[in-house]
């Protein structure tokens, strides 16, 4: 079903900013592609210093801590940057991101279970906008998860559940996220 909602999202996307595409002016670049290799977005710029745009990914991490193995988080949603100087120019950038997102832990009896819930975002950080249209992104910032426990599948009696519990309840807010903002983008 996510990866529905994922498909939906950007084929609308790209539906409007076609649309929008066709209207402007061709040396204003308006649309960017970025990826941070686990995700991706399409953004557009709504003026100099303002984008905004849809993100969708997923990110696989090996926890190997407290009986917990692997943790797969996937995730979209909406996102909008502020460029201090503009968008397709080297400046300093705060990028917001809102969106869903739906985590699976895995323990080493096999056991799952899944977190899901709205997550935010917010990065600070420096755009460097080369000659050729590709951006490099560099930020970090802090990190919020709202949602709740999904479902589990237990395949024995160890308990691990508590533990994968104990690892969402401290990392749900992090003043500093621990997966850094590093964005490529092509704009266009």
């Amino acid at each position: 079903m996510l990866n529905i909602k994922i498909k939906l999202i950007l084929i609308t996307s790209i539906i409007i900013f076609s649309y929008s595409y066709a209207l402007a002016d061709a040396n204003d670049k308006k649309f960017a592609f970025r990826t941070a290799i686990f995700g991706h977005a399409l953004t557009y710029n709504l003026n100099k210093n303002n984008a905004i745009g849809v993100h969708a990914g997923s990110l696989p991490r090996d926890i190997k801590e407290d009986s917990i193995e692997k943790q797969t988080t996937t995730f979209y949603g909406i996102n909008h940057a502020y460029a201090f100087d503009c968008v397709n120019c080297d400046s300093i950038i705060i990028a917001t991101l809102l969106g869903y997102g739906e985590t699976v832990f895995k323990t080493t009896d096999e056991s799952t279970y899944t977190y899901s819930g709205p997550v935010l975002n917010v990065n600070i950080g420096y755009n460097w906008y080369f000659e050729n249209d590709i951006s490099v992104i560099l930020g970090i910032g802090p990190s919020a998860a709202f949602g709740g426990k999904k479902s589990e599948n237990v395949k024995s009696s160890n308990n691990y559940g508590e533990k994968v519990d104990e690892r969402v309840n401290k990392t749900r807010f992090n003043i500093i996220n621990p997966v850094p903002f590093f964005i490529v983008g092509y704009s266009f």
